[in-house]
Order: C-alpha cells, then sequence, then structure tokens
C-alpha cells in the first residue's frame, strides 16, 4: 500500500469561465472536489490501480465531505481529527488565465500534532505502506521542520518517503535525506537562492544539492518536461505538445506516477516516463487530481528521455 500525507488539505472549489471580467461573473461550469495536493496524489494513484492510505489533518464540515469524497472512490482514510475547519481553495480558470485564492488554513494545536505524530508511528510499524509521499504546505501551528520528524520515523522502518513542498518547509525537508523531492524552477531557484536562465546553469544547481543524501532529484519545467538527477546522472525529460484544460494538480499527477513506479522498484527512466504522463493526463483532463487510463499509452510512448551527463 502507499500512504499519502495532506497535512493541510482543502476543498477545491474550481469555476470555468468563457470571459472573466470585472464585477459580476456567472458561471455554470463548476465543481467542488477533495483537495490539497496529497489529496490530489491519492485520487491519481487511485486510477491508476494503487491501493491508497490518505493521511492528514480534518476538521469542520468542509474536512468531514473531503473523507466522504475520498471513501466513495474507495481510497482508505486515515485521517486526524483537528478541532478547526479544513481550508476552502477556489480557482477560476479561462482561456487566457487562471486565477487561485488559497485559504491559509487552520491552526494546529499542540495536542493535535503530538496525536498526529503518534498515529503516524503506529500506522508505519504495520508494515503495511512501502511508500509515503507528503506533498503541500505545512498549517499554522506545525514547526516548518514538522515533515523530517516524519521522514526520520519512516526511514527507520525502512519506507521510502516522497516530499513535494516548497518555500521553508523545502528548505528544511532536504535536511532530512528524503528519498525523492520534485521542485519546479522556481521553488529550486528560491530553495537555492539563485537565477537559473539555462540548461547548464540548472544542471549545476541540482549537482549543489548532491551533500543531502537525496535518492532523486526531479525538476518539474512544465511544457518543456522535466530535468532529473539520480546518482549523480542527469536525465533530460521531453514531452509532446498537448492542449490543456486545467493546470492544476499536473504536478500532484506526476508525483502519483512516480511513486506508483517507486514502489514497483522499476527503473529511474521508468520512473520518470510513467510520472511525466500522468502529468500530461491530468492536464488534459478538467477535473483536478484526474487522469483517464484509457489514454495512457498514447503519451507514455512520446515522452523522451535522454541522459545528458
Amino acid at each position: 500500500m502507499i500512504g499519502t500525507i495532506t497535512l493541510n488539505p482543502s476543498v477545491d472549489i474550481c469555476y470555468h469561465l468563457d470571459e472573466l471580467k470585472e464585477g459580476v461573473n456567472r458561471c455554470s461550469n463548476y465543481g467542488k472536489t477533495a483537495g490539497g495536493k496529497g489529496i490530489n496524489v491519492s485520487k491519481v494513484l487511485k486510477d491508476l490501480g494503487c491501493e491508497v492510505m490518505a493521511l492528514g489533518l480534518l476538521g469542520g464540515d468542509t474536512g468531514n465531505f473531503i473523507e466522504r469524497e475520498l471513501k466513495k472512490i474507495s481510497i482508505h482514510t486515515h485521517f486526524t481529527k483537528i478541532e478547526e475547519a479544513t481550508r476552502n481553495c477556489i480557482a477560476i480558470l479561462n482561456h487566457e488565465k487562471q486565477i487561485e485564492i488559497l485559504e491559509s488554513g487552520p491552526y494546529i494545536k499542540d495536542e493535535e500534532s503530538k496525536k498526529f505524530i503518534y498515529e503516524f508511528s503506529n500506522l508505519i510499524k504495520s508494515k503495511d505502506i512501502n511508500v509515503l509521499v507528503a506533498s503541500g504546505s505545512i498549517p499554522n501551528g506545525l514547526e516548518k521542520n514538522y515533515y523530517n520528524k516524519l521522514i526520520d520515523m519512516a526511514n527507520k522502518e525502512n519506507i521510502r518517503f516522497v516530499v513535494d513542498t516548497s518555500g521553508q518547509a523545502l528548505k528544511e525537508v532536504i535536511k532530512g535525506s528524503p528519498y525523492l523531492i520534485k521542485p519546479n524552477i522556481d521553488e529550486l531557484q528560491n530553495l537555492l537562492d539563485i537565477k537559473i536562465q539555462s540548461e547548464k546553469e540548472l544542471i549545476k544547481a541540482m549537482y549543489r544539492l548532491k551533500d543531502y543524501n537525496i535518492k532523486m532529484i526531479v525538476v518539474s519545467l512544465g511544457k518543456d518536461g522535466c530535468m532529473a538527477m539520480y546518482k549523480g546522472q542527469i536525465y533530460k525529460v521531453s514531452i509532446p505538445e498537448v492542449i490543456g484544460k486545467n493546470p492544476v494538480g499536473s504536478g500532484d499527477a506526476m508525483v502519483a506516477g512516480m511513486v506508483k513506479e517507486i514502489d514497483k522498484n522499476s527503473s529511474y527512466e521508468e520512473i520518470l516516463r510513467v510520472g511525466s504522463t500522468c502529468g500530461i493526463l491530468n492536464f488534459i483532463n478538467e477535473k483536478t487530481g484526474a487522469i483517464q487510463i484509457c489514454q495512457f499509452k498514447n503519451y507514455y510512448d512520446k515522452i523522451k528521455i535522454q541522459i545528458i551527463k
């Protein structure tokens, strides 16, 4: 089983508009889903046929909505209950732009933090989970190095731990030596406090992370695919040009694809190929954190991987 961790989940509300104008905008194409980066990873893993256990922190009616939605699609849940309500996040999409409004979320009390650690510890000792993936921001009230506590506990149980986060949380995470990190180019620049303007500079930046004992580093580049490093080797992944419908959650779908193959002990090339395919499939789907598996092979065959150093 694969475990996903979402410490700051959300109810995602998405509005699709032909035209976004000042004042009143009426919308007939909208949806409400269980969201948050780790939740999106969970849903794509389920689309890929994996057994998934979703962990995290949930509170209030919004939290109850998320748990109900996950159970509808047969995702196992083991959330720690908190007093404050889980947040809402709003995405407004049209042909020209994407606007996101992200609530900061609840404040996590010390006893709630300790309860999650206790429940997490018991769960990973059961040996049912082989790979863990933690995605998204760390909510108010938790230390910025909170993921490191989970990584340390997982490492002691020989569970591979994948992290997709940003900002100060990412700066702390690399000190914990997770199995894989997946920053985008902006997050990598912020992490290292540099400006990356060429492929050569990107490779140099990735090599700066070698001393942190991170097994796999994948830098997502949007429509340009990704660059990755594994055992000192650099991989360049090129993807086909596609017409997208919804970019929200494509990075999460990529993580899901990679985690599925990590769980299977697949080759690094296969991890990157499947991850990139899943990112594309989310991008061409109107739903966030969703792929149509019937389209998988068509895009999988068009992914090109080049070892460049």
